[in-house]
């Protein structure tokens, strides 16, 4: 080691005093280099889950996943891990996964939902989805914060939400456009029914955005009904299409379903 000491003088000319600063400045041997720093990683909050491969998220296909009723972002991204690997086969660090949360708790468990319903009420029975404009506001700041989104996926509650935000996207200037969509489940969201038949009777084919959707139902679902996703398909227009399993109200994880999603979501 070798030392350097550079000396100051100032002189208080008014108290007559002298202060003396001495700064010793040290030089490390270059024979010996110091370990790569390695930064402290902080770990995520549970209302976020992303996946990605590398740090480039500009040039990336940006998918956005809404969870079901009950769920949280870490619980549906478990569920759906053989579809990452799938979409990350296919796609390799070109794709980025972003699972979120929903605002209102639910349950003691970290269980969440996108918006509570009256007593005795399903979502597509209710007349109200209560706490949905912090849900508006939530969606707003993600696809701004976080996007813009290529795709979003939903299950349950989660497409039945989507149906609402691309409805708005299509009649008005609400920031929330992706190119696709994969719609699990859904239903018809009733506290917006005024809103949807007026999408209806508008000429989809003159807008300037069209997303392109996909409706994957069961006719065994028990929850909500498949003809509400049959119904929400037409409502979406030309570009929408649909996808039969037989896997009741879940998310069909088979190979031919999963080769069926990633085709649509990359193709």
């Amino acid at each position: 080691w070798s030392r350097s000491l550079l000396e100051y003088s100032y002189r208080d000319q008014m108290c007559k005093r002298r202060l003396n600063l001495s700064l010793v400045a040290l030089y490390y041997i270059s024979a010996f280099p110091c370990e790569a720093f390695q930064p402290f990683q902080v770990p995520s909050h549970h209302r976020t889950s992303h996946f990605t491969m590398s740090a480039n998220q500009e040039s990336k296909y940006k998918i956005l996943f809404l969870h079901g009723k009950g769920e949280n972002a870490k619980t549906f991204k478990a569920r759906l891990r053989k579809l990452e690997h799938a979409l990350v086969e296919r796609k390799g660090d070109a794709v980025s996964l972003e699972f979120v949360t929903a605002p209102h708790l639910i349950g003691s468990n970290d269980q969440y939902a996108w918006w509570n319903l009256p007593p005795n009420q399903r979502s597509f029975t209710a007349t109200e989805y209560i706490g949905m404009e912090e849900t508006f506001k939530m969606m707003k700041r993600t696809w701004t914060e976080q996007g813009p989104f290529d795709a979003v996926v939903g299950h349950s509650q989660g497409a039945i939400l989507i149906t609402v935000l691309l409805t708005r996207a299509l009649l008005s200037d609400f920031p929330f456009k992706p190119a696709k969509a994969i719609l699990f489940g859904a239903a018809w969201p009733n506290p917006f029914d005024a809103e949807l038949n007026e999408l209806v009777a508008a000429d989809l084919a003159s807008l300037s955005y069209t997303p392109q959707t996909l409706h994957v139902y069961a006719m065994n679902d028990k929850i909500n009904p498949p003809e509400m996703a049959k119904k929400i398909e037409k409502l979406l227009g030309p570009k929408a299409s649909s996808w039969e399993h037989e896997q009741g109200h879940d998310i069909p994880m088979d190979d031919k379903s999963l080769a069926k999603f990633t085709s649509f979501l990359f193709d």
